[in-house]
């Protein structure tokens, strides 16, 4: 039995046992006392709203919530509501729309573990994941690719109330057989994944997963194995890619492409793809391909915190300590222990911690492991000249979507600040990163009348927090309160 496979049927029987244990968890989270029931008036006062449209702060100005929409926002001066049935003083204190992550992985648990006594705890890990969205101010998720019943049995957790949980986008995959899904995923199943190999197939599974509810399509460019020895994998053409899109466009999908270099990335540009994911790392992009994805409106996804998880020193790696790899030697190994603490279980906390720090030491990719090992080397790449290109594009003003590939080893869904502190220190403007988190992520899912802005007739997801986001994305930590569909589901209320 091959590496591969070997890996394939050991993840099959881990994620079988937790299938298993599943049924028997339930939330450790207790949500707060409810302010009000769903037909009541709540009116939210004397807070600092802030306009990610243009980037400002609105101060002291109310909210009128009822039955989970909005229903005015009223400044400085505008009678309120004679006879509202609460009436929540928010004491200054700066008001956002809840945060989107546009790229992530639900089904999938961030930790590292192995072994028997691991099973229950990678299915509390999913709950958890689902919980931590929220209580950090994420409350919609993209999901770019599910372990088949995982992310259903999540999904009735979340619309039961059993688990807290943001709201979900889901999708289908297609790619060709053997290509980066089979390298990558121990088992695919209908309706997430489907293999193709023409343009025809393409269309047929855009249908079918159509008729199943997907909000999206998923495509891959992904031409090397992100495990040692990082071999050459088939990919789509272009022709099966545009037919793709095309058939995913009439049926009122749409489609996202994940991409690591840049001739994948001009396949997306070529077949009109409007969502590309990650960025790509084996060259700078020249003008002219930047100006397309500036004129075609395209929206990128640079997913920073992939690098900033799995890129490490490999003896011989041209990429590590040039670019933002240097900066992400340097905080690092302040950051991860404590990312780790506190987004993980505690059975697989100290695991995934030993794992990293394996992953830190450059003699492990000259190893053997009893399981595939990661390769850094693309990941060292997206750290060099994936970073340089975002910034570059960033500078040109194209338009970008923001997530964070939570659900990855060492990623979490709900470290959507992470991802904004890294574009901070990339060298973007914390104004213009709350929008990527908001509204140019509601409207790449194309939710923006209902989500992304504080506004009336949209949704009451709103997080607040003590310190203005404005300044520095460090202030996006810890939110004081969250609001989900017009619910208090996170923090206390002083009043």
């Amino acid at each position: 039995m091959d590496r591969r496979r070997f890996l394939q049927l050991s993840a099959l029987l881990t994620m079988g046992g937790a299938m298993s244990a599943c049924a028997s968890l339930t939330s450790r989270y207790t949500p707060p006392r409810p302010l009000t029931r769903p037909e009541d008036y709540l009116l939210l006062t004397g807070g600092t709203v802030i306009d990610v449209i243009h980037g400002r702060a609105l101060a002291d100005h109310a909210i009128l919530i009822r039955n989970g929409r909005i229903l005015a926002l009223l400044p400085p001066g505008t009678p309120h509501p004679s006879n509202p049935d609460r009436i929540l003083d928010l004491a200054g204190a700066y008001v956002l729309p809840g945060i989107i992550n546009a790229h992530c992985h639900m089904s999938l648990s961030g930790a590292m573990g192995f072994g028997p006594g691991m099973l229950l705890a990678f299915s509390r890990q999913l709950e958890r994941n689902a919980e931590e969205c929220v209580k950090h101010g994420v409350t919609t998720v993209r999901d770019m690719l599910a372990m088949g019943r995982f992310l259903e049995d999540l999904q009735i957790k979340i619309s039961t109330g059993e688990v807290l949980g943001p709201r979900m986008q889901w999708s289908a995959a297609l790619d060709v057989n053997d290509g980066y899904t089979d390298r990558m995923l121990p088992f695919k199943q209908k309706p997430f994944w489907y293999g193709v190999k023409t343009p025809s197939e393409g269309r047929l599974a855009v249908r079918q997963a159509a008729d199943h509810g997907v909000n999206f399509i998923k495509l891959f460019q992904q031409p090397r194995e992100l495990l040692m020895p990082g071999k050459e994998i088939p990919m789509m053409d272009l022709a099966t890619i545009a037919a793709v899109q095309e058939e995913a466009e009439k049926l009122g999908k749409y489609v996202a492409l994940h991409h690591t270099t840049l001739d994948g990335l001009r396949n997306g540009l070529e077949a009109g793809v409007p969502s590309l994911e990650h960025m790509a790392a084996d060259r700078l992009i020249p003008e002219k391909t930047a100006r397309q994805i500036i004129d075609g409106r395209h929206i990128l996804v640079p997913t920073a915190s992939v690098p900033f998880s799995l890129a490490y020193p490999r003896a011989g790696d041209p990429n590590w300590g040039l670019g933002f790899s240097v900066r992400i030697d340097q905080v690092r190994p302040g950051l991860m222990p404590e990312l780790l603490q506190e987004f993980c279980e505690p059975e697989l906390a100290s695991s995934s911690i030993k794992y990293y720090h394996r992953l830190c030491d450059p003699a492990s990719y000259e190893s053997r492991h009893l399981f595939p090992w990661p390769d850094p080397t693309v990941m060292n790449a997206a750290a060099n000249d994936g970073a340089m290109n975002a910034l570059d594009l960033y500078r040109a003003r194209a338009v970008f979507g923001c997530g964070n590939d939570g659900g990855v080893p060492l990623i979490f869904p709900g470290a959507m600040y992470l991802e904004m502190r890294l574009l901070q220190e990339q060298g973007m403007r914390p104004a213009d990163i709350l929008r990527m988190a908001t509204i140019n992520n509601a409207r790449l899912l194309r939710m923006d009348d209902v989500l992304g802005s504080v506004e009336p007739g949209k949704l009451a997801d709103l997080v607040v927090f003590n310190k203005n986001p404005l300044e520095t994305m460090e202030n996006i930590k810890t939110p004081a309160l969250v609001f989900l569909h017009g619910r208090l589901v996170w923090g206390h209320p002083a009043s």
